[in-house]
């Protein structure tokens, strides 16, 4: 961890900054998802190279992508508990297997579409906040998602059924039970290691977003894209509070509502860009931000959207709400209370 920390300290590269920038009143370090995600290059830099401006030259940002520091995403808590970044984007599927209570706004199955997946989120956040700032003494500024999460897979894929005997990449737990429950057998990575372990064989499928995966080029090293949503990848960025306690209360509402702006546009990129995948992916339709390429469209099957209510209940949430309750006693019958309602499901 103390290479990390230094190697990581070292990319940042404070001392390069310009003259006006470093006499600023304050300095913020700011670490932001992959560089090959549309959401980092369209929206989440942008953004980053934007802010100062809007602080009138009170704020410094020192911006870097997850990829740039050298992490995989998965150490972002630990990362997040050294106070190394003051903003920080985390995939929470990458750290639900050291607290799984983030998790409960993001299980596989809950939420099949983009608009209940957002009722859940906002159902959960008052939690993730609570929990956030007490384990972690941070702020919550952002939830947002990625497209559906889908299958990408060599050879064919007419169903879930298909799973069987496959190596299929996952980064949460819960999904990794959920692909277990159908025959396969998951295989844990970052993003940027799937291209070349579904070219090495280590993968036969991956699930990412859309059109995250032909950003990153999957259709090159995959035959079948099956768009059947098993959840979305929601990410959050948040603030240490150490340095949001720097800042007076007008600038503190200022980051924070710049924030928001940024969470409701990367929500309304994730409806615009899940088709857009799609037609990137398979060479149908308007392809407008990724590449064309030549993939196989498997029709989701009806018989599939009860499968995945059916692994959901009898395996997702029980074996959630085990490890999340080991960690936090209250956790499965707070997300009875404030989630169930909103899915029409109940851990039992």
């Amino acid at each position: 961890m103390n290479n990390t920390f230094a190697r990581i300290l070292g990319s940042l590269g404070l001392a390069a900054l310009p003259a006006a920038a470093m006499a600023a009143e304050h300095q913020l370090t700011a670490l932001g998802t992959f560089s090959n995600q549309l959401q980092s290059s369209e929206i989440e830099r942008p953004f980053f190279e934007d802010l100062p401006e809007k602080f009138d030259g009170r704020l410094a940002v020192e911006f870097r992508t997850s990829d740039e520091v050298g992490l995989s995403g998965f150490d972002a808590m630990r990362m997040l508990k050294l106070g190394i970044f003051d903003v920080m984007a985390i995939q929470l599927g990458y750290v639900s297997g050291d607290e799984p209570f983030v998790l409960g706004l993001d299980l596989p199955g809950i939420a099949p579409d983009l608009e209940l997946s957002r009722k859940v989120v906002d159902a959960w956040r008052d939690t993730f906040s609570t929990r956030l700032a007490e384990k972690y003494d941070a702020t919550v500024l952002a939830l947002w998602p990625f497209p559906g999460q889908v299958f990408f897979c060599k050879g064919e894929l007419t169903g879930l059924s298909d799973l069987k005997g496959k190596k299929v990449r996952s980064f949460t737990p819960a999904m990794a039970q959920l692909i277990e429950y159908f025959g396969g057998t998951p295989v844990t990575m970052s993003f940027s290691e799937v291209y070349p372990g579904l070219q090495r064989g280590v993968a036969d499928c991956g699930i990412t977003a859309t059109l995250s995966g032909n950003t990153a080029k999957w259709f090159e090293v995959t035959d079948t894209i099956y768009p059947l949503s098993i959840g979305w990848g929601i990410q959050a960025h948040v603030v240490n509070n150490a340095f949001l306690d720097q800042l007076s209360e007008a600038d503190q509402t200022l980051l924070v509502e710049s924030m928001k702006q940024l969470e409701d546009d990367m929500w309304a990129l994730a409806v615009d860009s899940f088709a857009d995948g799609v037609n990137c992916n398979t060479g149908q339709g308007t392809c407008t931000r990724g590449t064309p390429a030549q993939m196989k469209l498997t029709e989701i099957q009806e018989e599939d959207l009860e499968a995945l209510r059916t692994a959901t209940l009898e395996v997702v949430l029980p074996s959630w709400a085990e490890s999340c309750d080991a960690v936090w006693p209250e956790c499965s019958a707070t997300w009875n209370e404030v989630v169930g309602p909103v899915v029409g499901m109940q851990v039992e």
